[in-house]
């Protein structure tokens, strides 16, 4: 019987993985990752909302999460940090 694979939530077209309070953006074999750590949350009809989301562009050739911190900032919601984090992550593999 052959394995299913699991198929992976994406953002334009990017994989978004999490774990815990983390999630990371982007391609595992790419040069730069997006690390996305949730500060704060809001239970709104027993859904957790994140409030408060701070975003981690990095360099992805050491242990994954490890890696060199390029840029970051801190957004009040997640789609605001992911529109913000894609950009950066998209313009760093563009360049190199």
């Amino acid at each position: 019987m052959a394995a299913k694979k699991k198929k992976l939530l994406t953002y334009n077209g990017k994989p978004l993985i999490k774990c815990g309070d983390r999630i990371y953006y982007g391609n595992l074999e790419d040069k730069y990752i997006l690390v996305l750590d949730i500060t704060e949350e809001q239970v709104m009809e027993a859904e957790k909302i994140p409030t408060k989301v701070k975003i981690q562009l990095m360099d992805n050739t050491q242990e994954l999460g490890k890696g060199q911190v390029f840029r970051k900032a801190e957004r009040e919601n997640l789609y605001k940090a992911l529109d913000i984090g894609s950009w950066w992550l998209q313009d760093a593999l563009n360049m190199g």
